[in-house]
């Protein structure tokens, strides 16, 4: 008899739980014919009481056709603005049906997509990493974390050596035939959590905190990222989380105008 109780207690929560993942498409005929109702209706009233102007009319004649003529201007604009924003949303949505990325470029370009039109993407579970209640993650991923040896190396080495460490091992160890490489430290197995505040990764002995607004620079290739940072060294992060964490690390240190021209992201925009 409790198990039947506690049954039915639950099934009300599932319902409302999957009426929240449900998005309603905002229409766009509803909006369209008001506007044009109230275009040709408060139109014809200013036209109507415009007419009679000629005559002896009061301050309630001259009041009317005012409101008349305001309304037919305003309600219409109001109407096309909400057009434009179904027809926006619309665009979002089939865009999504698509499928949703799983990960590498596809995710970096629908990522990169969404912040450029001024919406905010899904969000995803830090999972142990820790995070602030009121911030929001977007990228979480197995990422490889390493330092620069160097606090302001000059940016040509540096992306030098993030290309020979990109090439390197799977065991971390630089390639023989690029020593250049070993200015970045040995890569270490970590976890990432990219928030709109921050990026966290977490190493197995500490939590390293990368603010955006700390980051002076960024530079991406297949597979990494190059982070240049005022408070520390540069930091090299790479795997298939990579492009997604430029994309964020552009949009929170230099803002969504910075997605369309940043030099980073270039490959990712001819994507489309």
């Amino acid at each position: 008899m409790q198990h039947r109780i506690q049954a039915a207690r639950r099934r009300p929560q599932l319902a409302t739980s999957n009426v929240g993942n449900v998005r309603k498409r905002p229409g766009v005929l509803l909006p369209l014919t008001v506007g044009i109702v109230a275009f040709l209706g408060f139109g014809w009233i200013w036209v109507a009481v415009e007419s009679d102007m000629s005559l002896p009319t009061g301050t309630l004649m001259w009041a009317l056709s005012e409101l008349a003529f305001l309304l037919a201007l305003v309600v219409p604009a109001v109407c096309l603005f909400f057009v434009i924003r179904a027809l926006h949303i619309r665009k979002l949505h089939a865009r999504e049906a698509i499928g949703p990325a799983g990960t590498g470029i596809a995710k970096a370009s629908d990522l990169l997509w969404a912040l450029s039109h001024g919406m905010l993407p899904q969000t995803e579970s830090p999972g142990v990493i820790p995070t602030d209640a009121t911030e929001s993650v977007f990228v979480a991923a197995p990422i490889a974390f390493a330092r620069h040896s160097q606090l302001q190396p000059s940016a040509r080495r540096m992306l030098a050596a993030a290309r020979a460490r990109a090439g390197s091992t799977p065991g971390g160890a630089p390639v023989a035939t690029d020593p250049v490489g070993s200015d970045w430290s040995q890569a270490v197995p970590s976890s990432v959590a990219a928030s709109d505040r921050r990026i966290l990764v977490l190493l197995p002995e500490e939590l390293v905190e990368i603010p955006y607004s700390d980051i002076t620079e960024v530079h991406s290739d297949s597979g990494h990222v190059v982070l240049r940072l005022r408070s520390g060294p540069p930091v090299l992060l790479s795997g298939t989380a990579a492009e997604s964490l430029a994309v964020l690390a552009v949009w929170g240190s230099l803002g969504e105008s910075a997605l369309r021209r940043h030099p980073a992201l270039a490959a990712l925009r001819s994507r489309g």
